[in-house]
């Protein structure tokens, strides 16, 4: 209850604008009797991603319904992404504060969910390269790569997205990643 509160009031207003005071009233008590339940304000937000990226590794197992497939997996992981990152007030809050999630002056329990975030993506893209599906000669710089791109889709397709748009979205991302956006050599244009 008090997460959802959180998460809601933070994709709406911004982490740095809402205070434990606005997190209270919404779930009946006061700042004071939330420090019963958390120790602040970054502990919320430690929890929200936490909960967050936990919700995208279980929505990325469901889609990919145990295949070992890296184009599968990365089709998995990116339409969950999306789907969390753009359907959920939790999912904005990470996408959005992406300056808080890379930050290292912020908790460990933060700087831990992100990495495990970025390493699983990380795994698919360089399984994916070991078995020539894609060409990735750095699979870290290109998950950070498709996490930058996957965390500004909720800026530009808005909180009114629905699962649908967010799939859609997924796919083509995939179908660039995969197909890359150039030309044939020889082509018009090249």
């Amino acid at each position: 209850m008090i997460l959802n509160a959180a998460a809601t009031s933070m994709a709406e207003h911004g982490y740095e604008r809402v205070t434990l005071e606005q997190i209270g009233e919404q779930v009946g008590l006061s700042a004071t009797g939330l420090y019963h339940y958390v120790s602040g304000k970054e502990d919320i937000l430690a929890q929200l991603m936490t909960d967050t990226i936990e919700e995208i590794g279980r929505e990325t197992d469901l889609l990919a319904a145990g295949s070992s497939d890296p184009e599968v997996l990365l089709r998995a992981f990116v339409r969950a992404h999306l789907r969390v990152a753009v359907t959920t007030p939790a999912g904005r809050v990470l996408s959005s504060h992406q300056d808080i999630v890379v930050s290292e002056t912020y908790s460990d329990a933060i700087r831990d969910a992100r990495r495990r975030h970025e390493r699983r993506l990380e795994s698919i893209i360089a399984d994916g390269a070991a078995r020539r599906a894609f060409r990735a000669s750095d699979p870290r710089t290109t998950a950070r790569f498709v996490l930058g791109a996957l965390n500004g889709v909720p800026r530009w397709a808005g909180s009114q997205a629905t699962t649908v748009l967010t799939d859609s979205i997924a796919e083509q991302l995939v179908d660039h990643l995969i197909s890359g956006i150039g030309t044939e050599p020889g082509a018009a244009g090249s």
